[in-house]
């Protein structure tokens, strides 16, 4: 009776232990994959780190406008 609790302890921790290691190294695999599609910008027109750039003054005017023409809301 003991002896079947332990053989079905040892094979559940058995299937816990491959499915978590497979688990890992699929994780492992995936990042090494997708590691340089994450770093590359896209590439296309209008994508330039210059026309990137220019896009925060106009994010900040627009912020800045939003908050002017609000103001008496609160």
């Amino acid at each position: 009776m003991i002896l079947e609790g332990v053989k079905l302890m040892v094979i559940g921790m058995s299937i816990v232990y491959i499915f978590l290691l497979v688990l890992m190294l699929s994780v492992m695999l995936s990042a090494k994959l997708f590691k340089d599609s994450d770093v590359r910008a896209p590439s296309g027109p209008g994508t330039s780190k210059k026309s990137r750039r220019d896009v925060i003054p106009v994010i900040a005017a627009a912020v800045a406008a939003y908050r002017a023409k609000h103001a008496g809301d609160g």
